[in-house]
């Protein structure tokens, strides 16, 4: 039976990289932790979730989150390489012993125990193999995610950038239009104003010029008529100013109507602009709400995060004191197997 081991540059057995906890110490936290499954693809079956944000996800979120991920997956090929150089220690330990009992009249019962722990080491390299692929299938899965996010943040900010624009440009005409109605309204009612208090000027001056010959005509009779005629001319100067009166009262009449109508007219242009203008407040309060549920699941995804990374850390450590202890119990078989009388 042949084993293959990996002959790279790996950390040296007992180095501060590669030390592992006591075994009763491992223990003692197993039945203290949940029990959490050993598969890494495991842990990436339910996607990531960030807040969005009205521009789209965060970027540094996604970035972040694709660090951690990558961590991950080193802190994994990192207890493959410990795994792999334990295997090549018992592996050295096993030859050893087989060159040991060689020389031995009964080696040949230890032979066929050391061809089961060579099975038992090519059992545990495969699976070192096998979490390799692993970690590099986590770490494609993890960057094809984070590129999707990246790309559907992008097309979230054209997205409302377009629609924000679109909307103060259907306010800023809805204004100008507004603006222009009521300066037009106005205009028309001083012009309406201009023109009867011409009608009433000429009027009056129609009526002064009847009266001076009125006067003139009177002055021509005899004087025996000069006062009724002077009377009369009185009562037609007064009568004439009564009638000016009335249609100056008229014109400021309707002046002050059109004033009305015109002021009525703003006040409702305006009240339309308040309104809708209340609406545009309310629809952002809506959007804030929004943003800070979004903020709250992205701190609970956060607290999940630091859960997930806890556990795995926790695996890491049990699987590499599971591995410690599994070895020191075959090299202490070993070297029992090594010390027993050997019979001539």
């Amino acid at each position: 039976m042949t084993v293959d081991f990996s002959t790279r540059a790996t950390p040296e057995i007992g180095s501060p990289d590669t030390a592992v906890p006591a075994p009763d110490r491992v223990l003692d936290d197993d039945r203290r932790r949940p029990n959490v499954s050993g598969d890494l693809p495991t842990l990436f079956e339910a996607g990531p979730q960030f807040r969005r944000a009205v521009t789209g996800y965060d970027r540094f979120q996604v970035d972040t989150y694709v660090r951690w991920a990558e961590d991950e997956l080193v802190a994994a090929d990192r207890e493959r390489q410990h795994l792999e150089v334990r295997l090549l220690g018992v592996h050295t330990e096993l030859q050893e012993t087989r060159r040991l009992l060689g020389h031995s009249s009964g080696g040949g019962q230890f032979l066929d125990v050391a061809d089961r722990i060579g099975s038992m080491l090519a059992t545990a390299a495969d699976e070192a193999e096998g979490m390799r692929a692993e970690a590099a299938a986590c770490r494609a899965a993890a960057t094809a995610e984070a590129e999707q996010l990246r790309a559907c943040a992008a097309r979230t900010t054209a997205e409302a950038e377009g629609r924000s624009r679109e909307t103060v440009e259907a306010a800023a005409a809805e204004a100008a239009r507004l603006v222009a109605g009521a300066r037009a309204a106005v205009e028309e009612a001083e012009q309406a104003g201009s023109r009867l208090r011409a009608a009433a000027e000429v009027e009056l001056a129609a009526a002064r010029t009847a009266a001076r010959a009125t006067g003139e005509r009177a002055r021509a009779d005899a004087e025996g008529i000069r006062r009724r005629a002077a009377d009369e001319a009185l009562a037609a100067r007064l009568q004439a100013r009564q009638e000016v009166l009335g249609m100056l009262g008229v014109a400021a009449e309707q002046r002050r109507r059109a004033d009305e109508e015109a002021t009525a007219l703003r006040q409702r242009r305006e009240d339309d602009a308040a309104a809708r203008s209340a609406a545009v407040r309310a629809e952002v309060e809506v959007l804030r709400a929004r943003r800070s549920s979004l903020e709250s699941e992205v701190e609970g995804l956060e607290r999940r995060r630091s859960a997930l990374q806890s556990d795995v850390r926790d695996l890491a450590q049990a699987r590499a004191a599971h591995a410690a202890l599994r070895a020191t119990r075959w090299r202490e078989r070993l070297r029992s197997w090594a010390g027993t009388p050997r019979t001539h």
